[in-house]
């Protein structure tokens, strides 16, 4: 069974985003390039340098570039699950399209330890209308169900 975990360290600072995007893309962890992101992204290569200015933008555009900046969830599977990195990629899609859906969100399938796990990090800007993100009791419980389904 896959567990979801929010993490809730600081995320009111741009280097509080700037280190968990640069995290989440790291060579060592992403060793198979399995990353994808969702939203607005125009630059070639995929880098945190990349993404973590093109999530600051489009605070900027909204005129929100203060409070939280970014939600982060993992998502991890147990080391027994029958379970391809491909597959992880494709849940973490699914999983920001039914509860991120506009919003830019960073999705990067970790390899680095006995068992998968995907880290999703999503912009608190809603990229479709300025609205920041806000999540209730009721959506986490919906996210905690959708990963217990999984």
């Amino acid at each position: 069974m896959a567990v979801n975990k929010v993490v809730n360290k600081s995320t009111k600072s741009h280097g509080a985003m700037r280190n968990v995007l640069e995290y989440v893309l790291q060579d060592q962890k992403v060793r198979e390039g399995y990353v994808a992101i969702t939203g607005p992204y125009n630059p070639d290569m995929l880098s945190w340098d990349n993404v973590y200015n093109a999530f600051l933008a489009e605070k900027q555009l909204w005129d929100k570039d203060t409070g939280r900046m970014y939600a982060h969830n993992i998502i991890s599977f147990h080391k027994d699950e029958n379970i391809t990195p491909e597959q992880c990629l494709e849940i973490g899609k699914e999983f920001v399209d039914k509860f991120f859906p506009d919003h830019q969100s960073l999705i990067g399938v970790h390899q680095d330890k006995d068992h998968l796990h995907i880290h999703i990090v999503t912009n608190s800007v809603s990229y479709i209308d300025g609205m920041k993100l806000h999540q209730t009791t009721r959506d986490l419980e919906r996210q905690k169900a959708f990963t217990n389904n999984l």
